[in-house]
Order: C-alpha cells, then structure tokens, then sequence
C-alpha cells in the first residue's frame, strides 16, 4: 500500500497556539465590551441626568432618541413616547444635570414640524436668572406645523387668483378707476391744467377765476389801505413830538402853581395864627379895668 503524498510531510505545529487563540479570543471580548461602553456613555447611560415630560397633543414625528435642542445645542434625548389617559401624548426626556442649568421654570418648549425632514424639540429660556426646572417637571409644549399652514396658503392662493382675476375684468371697479384716472390726468395737460380737471367744465372754472381775479383786486385796494394808515401812523407821530415840549411846559407850570400854592397856605397860616392872637389880646383887655364892663348883679 502506498503512502499519500501528505503523509510524507509533517503539519508545522504553532508554538503556544492554545494560549495565543484564547488571548486573541480575551482581546476581541475586550474590545466589544469597550465598544458597547462607549456606546453606553455616548448615549448617556452612565450619566446622571434629570426626568422632564412634555404633554403635546400628538408626537407625530418624534421619536425615542429625538433630541432637545437649546440654541441650536442638543441638550436631552426623548428617553420614552406614550399615550396617556387623557389622549395627550407624553414625551419622556433624559437631561443630564450638566445640560439642566439651561432649563428655567419660565423656559417654554416646542415641538417644529417641517415640510421637510422630521420633527425638532426645542427649549427656550429667555430669562437664565429664574429658578432652574425641577427634576420631574411637566411642561406642555407648543406646536408648530409648517405643513398644516399649507391646504390654508392654498386656499389663500385661490382667493387671491380669484380676485385678481374680478379686478382685471372690464367691467370691475378697478377698471373704471383706472379709466377716471386717465381722464383726470387728461384734463390737467388741458388748458386750465388742474383747476379744470378738478371742476370739470369750463363754466364753473370761469367763475372761480373771476372770483379769484376779485379777491387780488380786493388785496391790491387792502394793500393801498395800509399804506394810507401807514402814512397816518407816522404824522400822528411827529403831531406827537411836536406836543412833546408843550406838555414838558405845562407839567412844569403845573409846577410852579403847585409851589405858590403851598406858598399861600403857609401866609394863610401865619395870617390865621396872628388873627388868634390879637383876638386874645382884645379879650384880655376886655376883662381888665378900666375897660371892663359892667356887670348886674341880680338878686334871687
């Protein structure tokens, strides 16, 4: 019986190859263990975070994983979506406590829907010096819906098309408007220029010219008359000056009475004083002898 041909060679054996496949087998489970670590950190799970519900009237387009976004910045992660018994849906978030100190009790939450892409949770905190949201808050959230907006912007649309389309029709108000505009517009390249375009005919511009050229007519005499009274004004001026010194004499005559006068009461004075003296002096030599007179005596 002949011998195979790999019989005549010997397998080459691996030195140690028992140890070497269980650590290739220690350093493989090593690393899966150290991704699913990373990945366990890098979804938070090893982080200390704080719970927050949002009640909304529907989740559509939110999903578990969906960020909370604040300033552009994820900062929560929807941990859990459920219906609740009130028919409101119930969006569970994991904040971590790092990220929570942008979260205030006056912060205000909102759910974006787009045309396109998928739904975004946003948090807005416009005064940052209120208490921070406690850990467990329930808030309700604000929804925005781009694609609601759209049936209504098309009806919108359809109405505006319709009234364009009553606007342009030859018998629409605007069309009248536009024709009255080119007339108006007409009559002020005509021959009284905006006068006629806002009278309309020739008898009533005539009469307004007419009553125009009377009132210039009625400045003109109103101009001269002032100028009259202007001319008035300045002679009773110099009739002024000219009284001037006479009124200057005469207050100084007024003086010169009003001196003697004082004058004459102080001889008046002096006159009545003397009078009182010699009618004392008579009455003194009336009660002396011998010119005393008689007295009866007469008996009871």
């Amino acid at each position: 019986m002949s011998e195979s041909p790999l019989s005549s060679h010997s397998v080459p054996t691996i030195a140690h190859a028992q140890t070497k496949a269980v650590a290739l087998l220690l350093l493989a489970g090593t690393l899966l263990v150290l991704f699913v670590l990373y990945v366990m950190q890098a979804r938070g799970v090893f982080t200390e975070n704080q719970q927050l519900l949002l009640v909304a009237e529907n989740a559509e387009g939110v999903t578990v994983g969906s960020d909370l976004s604040f300033s552009g910045f994820p900062i929560g992660r929807v941990s859990r979506i459920e219906l609740a018994e009130d028919g409101k849906a119930h969006i569970h978030l994991d904040i971590p406590v790092a990220q929570a100190r942008w979260l205030r009790t006056s912060s205000i939450f909102t759910l974006e829907r787009n045309v396109v892409g998928s739904a975004k949770l946003r948090a807005y905190s416009g005064l940052l010096d209120d208490p921070q949201l406690p850990d467990g808050a329930r808030r309700d959230v604000l929804i925005g819906d781009a694609a609601a907006g759209v049936p209504e912007l098309v009806a919108t649309a359809h109405k505006l098309i319709d009234n364009l389309e009553r606007l342009s029709n030859a018998d629409s108000a605007l069309s009248g408007t536009l024709a009255n505009l080119q007339q108006f517009s007409a009559s002020l390249n005509g021959k009284h220029g905006a006068l006629g375009a806002l009278l309309g005919n020739e008898k009533d511009v005539a009469k307004v010219i007419a009553s125009l050229e009377q009132t210039r007519a009625l400045l003109v005499d109103a101009r001269a008359s002032l100028q009259k009274l202007d001319a008035s004004l300045v002679n009773m001026q110099a009739i002024s000056s000219d009284l001037r010194p006479i009124v200057d004499d005469a207050k100084a005559i007024s003086g010169n009475v009003r001196g003697a006068s004082e004058d004459l009461d102080a001889l008046r004075a002096e006159v009545d004083l003397n009078l009182r003296k010699v009618s004392g002096m008579v009455d003194e030599l009336n009660r002396k002898w011998p010119f005393a007179r008689e007295q009866k005596l007469e008996l009871p």
